[in-house]
């Protein structure tokens, strides 16, 4: 008789969609409403949604900062899923390389998705002013070391008061991806699998994506 195996343990990532939600200075709101309620004698509760796709967690598709970038539809599931390893960044001012001492090409070439956690943003209903940034080269040396992913638990690579994208054109021309305000604060750092999808919008520019750490 074989012996039953434990279920996996899985760790949400995700920051909750909800009328109300911070999101980026200017860009549309989250929200959520009931349209229909059995409550109210209708045969079913119906739920409308109306959000920028960068709200909440998300993914940036490369069309979000590059117009012959490929849009969220045509960006092959299998990038979102897979090994990741979590890299505890707090108390840091930049992302540096300085952040992997201690870990071998081989090890993290692994490991192509790489998450930052900084606890920054533990507030869930204050939209932060500042947060780390990448520092200079730091896409260009993950793309070179085998990474095609990167998440943070902030709620973009650039600062709140850019206004070239500098960042996410470096990212882009290193051919890395973009997963934006994820909740790490109770992640240990490690290897783990993420499971991260998008939707598939048609033509779109980014997606809410509910991604999920599974302890290995």
């Amino acid at each position: 008789m074989s012996t039953p195996t434990s279920a996996p343990r899985f760790i949400d990532i995700s920051r909750p969609l909800h009328t109300g939600a911070p999101n980026w200075p200017g860009d549309l709101p989250t929200d959520f409403r009931l349209g229909m309620r059995i409550a109210e004698g209708k045969p079913c509760n119906l739920g409308q949604l109306r959000l920028s796709v960068h709200n909440g967690t998300h993914a940036d598709a490369p069309f979000h900062y590059n117009d012959q970038g490929l849009k969220i539809d045509e960006l092959p599931p299998d990038l979102f899923i897979g090994p990741a390893r979590v890299i505890d960044a707090r108390g840091h001012a930049a992302f540096t390389v300085q952040l992997f001492d201690g870990i071998n090409p081989a090890e993290l070439a692994a490991t192509p998705r790489v998450l930052f956690r900084t606890d920054v943003w533990l507030d869930r209903d204050t939209f932060p002013t500042q947060w780390p940034l990448l520092a200079p080269g730091l896409p260009r040396w993950l793309a070179d070391h085998g990474v095609r992913l990167i998440g943070l638990d902030l709620p973009s690579v650039d600062p709140l008061t850019n206004t070239d994208m500098a960042i996410h054109h470096q990212l882009d021309a290193a051919n890395v991806l973009i997963i934006e305000s994820l909740d790490l604060r109770e992640v240990p750092a490690g290897v783990y699998e993420l499971i991260a999808l998008p939707l598939k919008l048609r033509g779109a520019d980014g997606s809410p994506v509910r991604a999920v750490l599974r302890m290995l």
